[in-house]
């Protein structure tokens, strides 16, 4: 899908600091100006690239409202059609537009793709590229944040986006016949520590050829990739995740589906032709009438109030049910526990309802807590 040519990241870089060198011996400028390329422009960004630029320690706020522009007839004159994607990297003096002739940048000079040593990154398939008219975000959370959900802060739009992964209402990809001015999107780009708000500004043609975004970009301690967790470690505590009627609907009438084994819980939705199931399935009340959850692996439901600790929790899982239990969402209560163990996957989880409503629109909130199973003993 990417297009991989011209200069290296590595090779933009080194013309970015000469060209800082450059305007600090002229002993002109104030950081501001425009950069602008072949194929976009971005106000009040500077020139050169900015590749490289989350690896700093600056914290806080870095910009606030800067704009870039992107449009189908600077992508004509520039070759397409063809496989061709506009790229904007959100770097720490602003968002800059990719020119034809440079690197995809979330490739490494391996040509692997990575999140290491670079800034946020966005594309956009132009009219004139393949068709598909579509944002391709970063592959972390992005959530696009409710029009009444106010004035965003770092914290905010860093929980709405980890929020999303937990709901299934996460974006990867957003068509842009879909966006409208006032639209909002919040990605956390833990990797380089950044987290990116962006704005539509501007969006017109049928199908769109003119698109304008606000970026506001704060600085953050980047995410420290430790040692992989090891038996008996516990990874996360207390995550929330939710499933829905509501999202399920959105998503055409699909199954919702939990995954466990990441550093946080995931929800996805899909239809049974896509892929295999979760670690937990939602069937909701559009496709079962009645909505109910499924567990794979071995659950047991925990019945008291014990705290319930790795060892306790994997010993009630193995006594419990072997895949495919089945729980009709009617059955369960706020403060139900449920206790899972995929032997193959070395994962013990311990799942709380902390919300549950069982009429239509039914949802299901769970309290998740992790660990990597013990060795054998």
């Amino acid at each position: 899908m990417w297009g991989d040519n011209g200069r290296t990241a590595r090779a933009l870089w080194g013309g970015g600091l000469a060209l800082l060198l450059a305007v600090v011996l002229a002993g002109c400028g104030d950081g501001g100006g425009q950069s602008e390329g072949p194929t976009g422009s971005a106000t009040g960004a500077s020139k050169g690239s900015a590749s490289g630029g989350s690896g700093g320690s600056r914290t806080g706020l870095l910009y606030r409202d800067k704009e870039v522009s992107l449009s189908n007839v600077q992508a004509i004159k520039n070759g397409c059609p063809s496989d061709f994607d506009f790229y904007v990297e959100f770097a720490d003096s602003g968002p800059r537009v990719l020119g034809p002739d440079e690197s995809n940048p979330r490739l490494n000079d391996d040509g692997d793709q990575t999140d290491e040593g670079r800034p946020p990154v966005l594309s956009w398939e132009p009219p004139c590229s393949w068709d598909n008219e579509v944002l391709d975000f970063d592959d972390v959370p992005v959530a696009k944040v409710a029009a009444d959900a106010g004035d965003l802060d770092q914290a905010g739009c860093q929980d709405a986006a980890r929020a999303a992964v937990g709901n299934g209402t996460h974006v990867d990809r957003y068509k842009t016949r879909a966006l409208a001015a006032g639209d909002r999107f919040c990605e956390d780009f833990a990797a380089g520590g950044r987290v990116v708000l962006l704005r539509v500004v501007k969006v017109s043609g049928s199908p769109v050829g003119e698109l304008t975004l606000s970026a506001t970009l704060w600085a953050g301690p980047a995410k420290t990739e430790g040692a992989p967790a090891q038996p008996g470690d516990k990874v996360y505590e207390n995550q929330p995740v939710t499933v829905s009627d509501d999202v399920a609907k959105g998503h055409g009438c699909v199954l919702g589906s939990v995954g466990l084994g990441s550093d946080m819980p995931v929800v996805t939705y899909r239809s049974r032709l896509n892929g295999g199931g979760g670690d937990i399935e939602y069937f909701p009340s559009c496709l079962s009438g009645s909505p109910k959850m499924r567990f794979s692996a071995y659950v047991a439901r925990v019945k008291g109030t014990a705290d319930m600790d790795l060892t306790a929790c994997q010993d009630a899982a193995a006594r419990g049910e072997s895949n495919e239990l089945e729980v009709p969402v009617s059955e369960l209560r706020t403060g139900d526990r449920f206790c899972r163990f995929d032997s193959l996957d070395k994962d013990v989880a311990l799942l709380k309802v902390t919300a549950v409503t069982a009429k239509t629109p039914a949802s299901v909130t769970f309290s998740v807590t992790r660990w990597e199973a013990p060795e054998p003993s």
